[in-house]
C-alpha cells in the first residue's frame, strides 16, 4: 500500500524541499524558464525570478574574475544565467534572481541567442 503513495510523496517532498529557496524572495513570483525564454521583452527593466536545478557551468578564468555562466533547468526549460560571483556545481538546486539580457558570446561554447539573465541574487540548496 505504501508504494502507492510512494510518487505524491516523493513530489510532495520535493515541492517542500524547494520552497526555502525562494524564502528571501517574498511576494515574487517565480516565473517559469519557457515563458522567459518566450518573450523577454515583456521581462525588459525589471527583476526575474527563476528556479532550478544547475545542468551546465562555464568558467573561463577557473574562478579567478569571478565571471561566469551557468545554466539552470526547471520543468519547462533552460535558461543561462551570467554571475560575477562564480558558478555554483553541476545538480545544485537554485533560486535566483537577474535582469534579462539578449544575446552572449561564451567563447569555446559560442553564442546565445535569445534571453540570458544577469544573476544579482541567488540562494543555493
Amino acid at each position: 500500500m505504501f508504494r502507492k503513495f510512494l510518487p505524491l510523496f516523493a513530489a510532495a517532498l520535493a515541492l517542500m524541499a524547494s520552497a526555502p529557496l525562494l524564502s528571501g524572495c517574498k511576494g515574487t513570483k517565480v516565473e517559469q524558464i519557457s515563458r522567459v525564454l518566450a518573450d523577454p521583452t515583456s521581462f525588459n527593466d525589471r527583476d526575474v525570478v527563476v528556479a532550478g536545478r544547475v545542468v551546465r557551468t562555464f568558467d573561463p578564468t577557473s574562478g579567478l574574475l569571478g565571471l561566469s555562466a551557468y545554466q539552470v533547468e526547471d520543468k519547462t526549460g533552460r535558461i543561462w544565467i551570467v554571475s560575477r560571483n562564480g558558478a555554483p556545481s553541476v545538480g545544485t538546486e537554485v533560486g535566483l534572481k537577474g535582469r534579462i539580457n539578449r544575446d552572449l558570446n561564451l567563447g569555446s561554447l559560442g553564442p546565445i541567442t535569445g534571453a540570458v539573465l544577469n544573476e544579482i541574487e541567488r540562494k543555493t540548496r
